[in-house]
């Protein structure tokens, strides 16, 4: 699948985003434990999607996906959490928020087309 393909690159290129975007927010004096979340969901999301290159069954590679697309979703809300009670420039967070949006949708048609092959 094109789509699978892809989302491999994209999402080690996001977590890339996520590691400098997260060096930033240091220097803008967010606390540590939310840069920290947002780190950990953002480079969570390539992780699992290449665990899920490694599953043994349709099922577990699904799962995988299930768990990268909480894992964005996770990271868009520690986005918003910082951009509102920081009053961070959104304009800093539009090119990340854009492509996680992108993944996202790319995660989720990639999980509907799989769970639609499994019947």
């Amino acid at each position: 699948m094109k789509y699978e393909q892809d989302i491999k690159e994209r999402t080690k290129k996001f977590a890339v985003r996520i590691i400098k975007l997260t060096q930033e927010l240091k220097t803008n004096n967010v606390d540590y434990p939310l840069r920290d979340q947002l780190l950990r969901s953002g480079t969570s999301v390539g992780a699992n999607v290449r665990e899920g290159k490694a599953s043994s069954s349709k099922k577990e590679l699904i799962r995988f996906y299930e768990i990268a697309l909480r894992s964005a979703n996770e990271s868009d809300y520690w986005m918003e959490v910082i951009e509102e009670g920081y009053k961070i420039n959104t304009v800093n967070f539009i090119p990340d928020k854009k492509e996680l949006d992108e993944i996202s949708k790319i995660l989720a048609t990639i999980i509907i087309n799989l769970k639609n092959n499994n019947n």
